[in-house]
């Protein structure tokens, strides 16, 4: 009879796996003491031997690093400074609790959007017509964040700030049509 999951068919499945189980960490301890069996080494090699298997170690990290970086390098998801240079821009400055922002922007173009702060930090989250966030930046006082953006789908793109901001932070919303 059947309890809790447990059969008579599934005993003698689990009794080979665990005698397997107890026979490896049994040969592992063995192992082990059997090595330890040996005269000791002097601190000096050991510490050559640990130093040498540190550097092996750092070289192999780094050049790992540097062929992970080296492969995505291509798939950067920012434009370069030239393609900067020919995006239309368009100004955005936030302030307590509202945005300064153009009311139309071009659709199927890329854009950059020069988003600033007049007096606090300010999140700057644009929502596409279904209501998703496609792109967010920061707006911060003194100092320009650039937000390119492709705008694919015709409609009323709704902004919310993202950070808290003040006391009627959760009015500060703004939209703009892509057409």
């Amino acid at each position: 009879m059947a309890k809790a999951g447990f059969t008579m068919e599934k005993g003698p499945i689990v009794l080979v796996w665990f005698l397997i189980i107890a026979g490896t960490a049994t040969l592992i301890m063995l192992s082990v003491a059997l090595s330890t069996r040996m005269s000791p080494m002097q601190q000096s090699d050991v510490t050559r031997q640990g130093y040498a298997l540190r550097r092996v170690l750092l070289w192999a990290l780094s050049m790992s690093i540097i062929a992970s970086f080296a492969l995505s390098l291509p798939s950067f998801p920012y434009p370069t400074a030239s393609q900067n240079r020919s995006l239309r821009h368009f100004s955005v400055v936030a302030r307590q609790f509202s945005f300064q922002l153009p009311s139309t922007v071009p659709l199927n173009t890329d854009v950059m959007f020069d988003v600033s702060s007049t007096d606090v930090n300010h999140g700057f989250g644009i929502y596409d017509p279904n209501g998703a966030l496609i792109a967010q930046v920061q707006a911060m006082p003194d100092y320009t964040n650039h937000l390119p953006v492709r705008f694919t789908i015709a409609g009323r793109y709704t902004i919310r700030c993202l950070e808290y901001c003040g006391i009627a932070h959760h009015l500060m919303q703004a939209s703009f049509e892509a057409r």
